[in-house]
């Protein structure tokens, strides 16, 4: 679908390259003998965090589209169709 194409370009085009400059921001920082900061630490659990949740939401639509468990019903459909088991999953 298209929603999930483009949440695949955000992850690939944004969020990975932004987790790996922060990574390197963070190293170069220690390399250096500076002090580590909170917020360079806390905002790259936050980009890590939002990455994970954009890996899990692809995940998730490609499971509950319908065409997808028509096609091939023994690799998708781990996310139960009720929609309370269905809620469980996702929070999970």
């Amino acid at each position: 679908t298209e929603m999930t194409f483009t949440k695949g370009i955000e992850l690939f085009s944004e969020s990975i390259p932004g987790i790996l400059i922060q990574t390197s921001a963070i190293l170069d920082t220690m390399e250096q003998g500076g002090r580590l900061r909170r917020r360079l630490v806390l905002s790259l659990l936050s980009s890590i965090t939002t990455t994970g949740f954009i890996s899990a939401s692809i995940s998730y639509d490609f499971d509950t589209e319908p065409s997808r468990r028509a096609y091939n019903p023994g690799y998708y459909g781990y996310i139960p169709d009720e929609g309370g088991q269905r809620a469980a999953i996702f929070v999970i």
